[in-house]
């Protein structure tokens, strides 16, 4: 039998650090909502939020909404999130194709 080595997970920039990354998966998170926040001694939170379709007794669907996390975070970590989303949404937009010309 060969004898296994333990699975290199990688590395990550960290500040003026370099860090190794967490070999355990963690949780995803779907949302569709974030219908609260708040403020409270330099801390930000966010309620998320995800709605869906119930079946009923009667046969009928309901549609109920559900809370998927309480997000809390410092400010600096808050801009860092809305500085990857923000580049993320632009991922997400469509490529305008310049018109080609046929020669």
């Amino acid at each position: 039998m060969s004898e296994s080595t333990t699975p290199q997970f990688g590395m990550m920039p960290w500040g003026t650090e370099v860090i190794a990354l967490q070999g355990t998966p963690l949780p995803i998170l779907y949302f569709d909502g974030a219908p609260a926040l708040s403020h409270l001694n330099g801390i930000i939170g966010v309620t998320l939020t995800v709605t869906g379709g119930v079946p009923t007794e009667a046969g009928g669907v309901v549609n109920v909404g559900s809370v998927v996390a309480y997000l809390k975070c410092n400010i600096p970590a808050a801009m860092a999130l809305r500085g990857a989303l923000d580049q993320a949404l632009l991922l997400a937009q469509a490529v305008q194709q310049p018109e080609s010309t046929t020669h």
